[in-house]
């Protein structure tokens, strides 16, 4: 495993093990047709350099597994996604309080895109077959609306 720091967080992640996970695993939205997820999966083409970094760091494929909910359009036209991946790890430290946290070190970036990330042994919908030992990488960030518009208001609920 390898040990990796993630602003005040530090995990061991066994990222050979979690890739070939995604690597096997299909599309979120296969799982959920909805607009919404459609438009996370083709709006992480426009995550930044350092989020996209932090992904491949470890070994998680976006566009995949994980559970993604939008929560709101802001003023600027982005939606706040709220969304959880699962990891081959453990945590080796976390911050004191419970509270999400904005990411610093070397991904001190993401600071300034208002990205929060987490990290828990608190799992959810774990897919059957997901090595062990688990955590959950949790992430909440602003993303642009780019599936169109017409087809968003004639799909949803």
């Amino acid at each position: 495993m390898k040990q990796i720091r993630v602003g005040s967080w530090t995990i061991e992640v066994d990222v050979h093990q979690t890739k070939e996970f995604y690597n096997a695993y299909h599309l979120i939205t296969e799982d959920c047709p909805c607009d919404y997820c459609a438009n996370y999966v083709v709006a992480c083409e426009t995550l930044s350099r350092e989020i996209k970094e932090l992904f491949q760091l470890l070994g998680i494929d976006p566009h995949k597994e994980g559970e993604v909910s939008e929560y709101m359009e802001n003023e600027d036209g982005t939606h706040l996604y709220d969304a959880f991946y699962h990891l081959v790890g453990r945590i080796v430290e976390e911050p004191n309080d419970s509270a999400p946290h904005k990411t610093e070190d070397e991904f001190s970036s993401l600071h300034e895109h208002e990205i929060h990330i987490a990290f828990s042994n608190d799992l959810a919908l774990v897919p059957e077959g997901f090595p062990k030992p688990i955590i959950q990488l949790e992430i909440q960030l602003n993303l642009p609306w780019l599936v169109n518009q017409q087809d968003k208001e004639e799909n949803s609920p």
